[in-house]
């Protein structure tokens, strides 16, 4: 399967998944006639079929292990916890659509995904800790700063105008609420002893979104939270671009699900995470700069917009700089590194054992394998640590 190898790999695939998952919306807005219930049928049926052609395609070449064979081999908590993840957060990606009608993309993605930033990145690091922490979370309190000063925008755009502002926040904090969950639960997913791989799990992450579209949609067509209640047959009675644009917003959003979680493989799931849902700035952009949402409000709620889009560059740079400035490793675990990367192998202690290279690890815990990895025959190791040193300088 195709996986990043270096950081700059890794994040150039989350910023393309940020930017995918803050995008996906605008074919939402292109169909301003039609309910967001009826567009999302068609939306989580393009989610699946993107995540299901990348891992047959991207997921099953570029060498061992492919899509089946990984996912076949990974343990039963693992992909349960994938199918949760997909559960959890199209709960609050209905919620979200909903936020959308009430508030506009501008306010929705920055209230929702900003609170899902702040909590579900501590629950990840805490799962699988990665990164430096003090750069982490300092990007997360910027974050929440940005969260607060959207509310306020919003707040203030509303004021005096027919429909309560409050309704809109509390939908956009619930969907919120509910995204914290979703990554936490990816990066269990990810640790298990035989994890599913990063283009299974976008499978089992899609295919528990669609799967509990059924009950979600139902619901929310027979108690809409905004306009009279919609029966099951309106949904045939959309045009045809009109499904295509649901479907475009499926595409554009498995997509960046894809590309987030194969990120994750490589710097984790806090930090692949926390970058993949600041896409509520890319969100922001089409809502005030595009669709025009703010072209009428007061001053008051632009200053308070242009100091969010402030508070959150400056979060989410924090947040990628958590990698690049990480703990230096122990001395040993450096000394590891640089032998592996010669092709020796560095001996610990007397016994003479050497260090089990992590990619070795990881392979075979996605294959399946239960049986103790071995080091090489004693004869094809160095006899002593000056005879170590002697091959690295010679190299």
């Amino acid at each position: 399967m195709f996986l990043p190898q270096t950081f700059a790999t890794a994040l150039a695939m989350m910023l393309a998944g940020m930017v995918c998952w803050g995008s996906w919306a605008n074919a939402y807005k292109l169909t301003p006639h039609r309910r967001f219930e009826l567009f999302y049928w068609d939306y989580v049926i393009g989610v699946f079929l993107t995540a299901m052609i990348c891992a047959l395609t991207f997921g099953s070449s570029f060498g061992s292990p492919a899509f089946i064979e990984n996912l076949l081999g990974a343990s039963r908590i693992s992909t349960v916890y994938a199918l949760l993840a997909g559960v959890v957060l199209n709960c609050g990606n209905v919620l979200l659509m909903a936020g959308i009608a009430l508030a506009g993309m501008a306010v929705a993605f920055p209230i929702a995904l900003g609170l899902s930033i702040v909590v579900s990145t501590a629950l990840s690091y805490m799962v699988n800790p990665k990164g430096n922490p003090a750069f982490l979370f300092a990007g997360v309190a910027l974050v929440f700063v940005a969260v607060v000063l959207s509310s306020l925008a919003y707040r203030a755009r509303e004021r005096g105008a027919a429909k309560p502002p409050g309704k809109g926040l509390l939908v956009c904090g619930a969907a919120g609420i509910l995204f914290c969950g979703f990554a936490p639960m990816v990066a269990k997913s990810f640790a298990s002893p035989q994890p599913v791989g990063p283009y299974g799990a976008a499978v089992l992450f899609t295919a528990g979104a669609l799967l509990s579209t059924f009950p979600l949609m139902g619901y929310f067509m027979r108690r809409p939270v905004e306009g009279s209640p919609l029966a099951g047959a309106e949904f045939w009675k959309s045009s045809s671009l009109d499904h295509l644009a649901g479907l475009l917003g499926g595409v554009i959003w498995g997509l960046g699900t894809v590309l987030t979680f194969a990120a994750a493989d490589f710097v984790g799931m806090a930090l692949a995470g926390a970058i993949g849902q600041a896409n509520c700035m890319v969100a922001a952009v089409w809502g005030v700069f595009v669709w025009r949402e703010f072209r009428d409000a007061p001053l008051k709620p632009k200053l308070f917009l242009a100091a969010m889009f402030a508070f959150y560059l400056g979060g989410i740079g924090a947040i990628a700089l958590s990698h690049e400035t990480a703990a230096t490793p122990p001395p040993f675990e450096t000394a590891t590194t640089a032998a592996r990367e010669r092709g020796v192998g560095l001996l610990i202690g007397a016994q003479g054992q050497r260090a089990r290279p992590r990619s070795v690890d990881r392979t075979r815990r996605r294959r399946g394998v239960e049986q103790p990895w071995s080091p090489p025959a004693r004869a094809n190791r160095p006899k002593s640590e000056s005879s170590l040193k002697e091959r690295l300088t010679s190299a």
